[in-house]
């Protein structure tokens, strides 16, 4: 039903590595559409230039303009998807470049995000998340439930069978990133982002987010989308809505959906992002590749 996939990625890879891995070819459209977005949000174009919250906003924004670039890319040498997902922020990605909102919806969510980080600092909220690589979702689960509220501290999303996000209060982040290693992690690190996306902790600073999304109106997307909540395939306006309201504080499982993509009959995915950070967190069956934006360049 479903054989080719766009996998969109999130905020999370820093914007030097994704633009180190754009090509000098396309270096002339990503700037164009930079420079129209940060003229939008009253960003200097020059991410260095920016200061304080502007400067975390120009940041987020590279990957959103990355992701356009490479599927129109992608569009343009005659791939094109089956169905779509995007992973937490991807979601927004998706919904842009599938025509489900306008690209500039997509850059005023990421500014909305501003008002997130400025009720964060107001608050003394210390939050952060991290990754888990070696344990089973079920075995994390069970191992973090023993020690951990979930209050403090959640999985905001398991992405394979043995790779996983937690993401809650920095204090809990830490002593679970401690605990996992002792307990005999492949890998336990924490990534300092400050937020603690896909924990519920995240809705009440993030009003402006939740506000717009509210507002914003949808259309039909021009493919399908696969849903990393409940795993649906989303096809009105109505359900990409709700995909884009739930994210930011809601727990996902990314893993499960690639699964139910496979269900579908997916056998190719291909990572939206230049620096093919989906591909190394996802795992899918031995029947089935991921392609790299390297993949397809070369």
């Amino acid at each position: 039903m479903f054989q080719k996939v766009f996998l969109f990625n999130g905020i999370g890879s820093s914007y030097e590595k994704l633009l180190a891995k754009l090509p000098p070819e396309l270096n002339d459209k990503y700037s164009y559409y930079y420079e129209i977005a940060c003229a939008r949000l009253g960003l200097n174009k020059d991410i260095e230039k920016n200061l304080g919250y502007d400067s975390k906003i120009a940041q987020w924004l590279v990957p959103f303009i990355c992701d356009r670039v490479i599927y129109e890319h992608f569009i343009g040498k005659g791939i094109t998807p089956d169905i779509g997902m995007g992973y937490s922020s991807g979601i927004v990605s998706a919904s842009a470049c599938f025509n489900a909102i306008p690209h500039e919806a997509a850059w005023d969510i990421v500014k909305s995000h501003r008002s997130m980080l400025i009720a964060l600092d107001e608050a003394h909220e210390e939050l952060d998340t991290g990754i888990i690589v070696g344990f089973s979702y079920d075995d994390l689960s069970e191992l973090l439930n023993k020690e951990f509220s979930p209050d403090d501290l959640v999985i905001g999303s398991g992405n394979s069978a043995f790779h996983a996000m937690i993401s809650g209060k920095a204090r809990a982040v830490e002593k679970a990133v401690e605990l996992c290693i002792k307990e005999g992690a492949l890998k336990a690190f924490r990534l300092y982002t400050g937020t603690a996306f896909h924990h519920s902790i995240m809705k009440k600073y993030s009003l402006e987010y939740i506000a717009y999304c509210d507002d914003l109106k949808y259309n039909a997307p021009e493919y399908p989308m696969m849903s990393v909540f409940d795993f649906s395939v989303l096809t009105t306006a109505e359900q990409v809505a709700r995909e884009n309201q739930l994210n930011v504080y809601t727990q996902m499982r990314w893993d499960l959906a690639l699964k139910e993509l496979e269900q579908l009959g997916a056998t190719e995915f291909f990572d939206i992002s230049t620096n093919g950070s989906l591909s190394k967190l996802s795992r899918v069956g031995r029947k089935c590749k991921i392609y790299t934006f390297d993949d397809i360049f070369s």
